[in-house]
């Protein structure tokens, strides 16, 4: 579960947020109530960027068009 922290006990507990983010995989810092940064584990970070690797891969797929046939006249009949 993602737990969120003041900018000011950030800076005091740091070392008890990085063991949490070990555990847990995030945490968000917050100034004023806002979100403003994430600590994030090694673990998770991979997990995101494999997904991004994954969404890239998909992106730049290209289908093969030659044997494709394509009859305008049809595609447009009403």
């Amino acid at each position: 579960m993602e737990r969120d922290y003041p900018i000011g006990r950030a800076k005091q507990g740091l070392p008890a947020i990085i063991h949490e983010v070990e555990r847990t995989g995030r945490a968000t810092i917050t100034r004023r109530g806002r979100p403003v940064a994430v600590v994030l584990s090694i673990a998770e970070l991979e997990r995101i960027e494999s997904f991004r690797r994954k969404a890239l891969e998909w992106s730049a797929a290209t289908l093969d068009t030659r044997k494709f046939k394509f009859d305008r006249e049809e595609a447009n009949a009403r």
